[in-house]
């Protein structure tokens, strides 16, 4: 499934989420577009629990353990995923879940307890990635529909 689609269907379903389809379609979506197309890849597997649950990894820095992020690592195959090194979880635990780029980040929007996604662009090479703050995804969401606001205001606005 190509972007468009994706953001499409994002937008069909977005009453489901609570969200009014036009605010999706003119206050989300095109700023997930520009995130999108940042990206190597249309779909990406993340990590889950068999209870449907984001495997969390928390980061520190060796020289200042006291600061930690939490992240979730999008791998490009489904092979990577299930092969990722991390001794704190049980692998038997752990399912590889194809996830749409439209759905991860939108997704994102609403994450709260994650700082931030790690997208790895090449199999078997964790050195190369792109990482996007859930914050300030959510921050450019929230200015664009601020101002989408601020410009609509008339009566007879597709989003009033």
């Amino acid at each position: 499934m190509n972007l468009d689609q994706q953001f499409d269907n994002l937008i069909n379903q977005a009453p489901k989420y609570g969200v009014p389809a036009p605010i999706m379609q003119y206050g989300v979506v095109p700023v997930l577009k520009v995130y999108a197309q940042q990206l190597s890849h249309k779909k990406y597997y993340l990590r889950q629990t068999l209870e449907n649950n984001l495997v969390l990894t928390v980061l520190g820095k060796q020289d200042n353990p006291d600061i930690e992020k939490k992240v979730v690592y999008a791998f490009p195959t489904v092979e990577d995923a299930v092969q990722f090194a991390d001794s704190d979880i049980d692998k038997l635990e752990i399912v590889a879940q194809e996830i749409s780029i439209g759905e991860i980040l939108f997704q994102m929007f609403t994450l709260r307890e994650v700082d931030s996604i790690i997208f790895l662009d090449t199999p078997q090479d964790y050195k190369q990635s792109k990482e996007i703050y859930c914050d300030k995804l959510q921050q450019a969401i929230q200015e664009n529909l601020k101002m989408l606001l601020d410009t609509n205001k008339s009566p007879n606005s597709t989003i009033a």
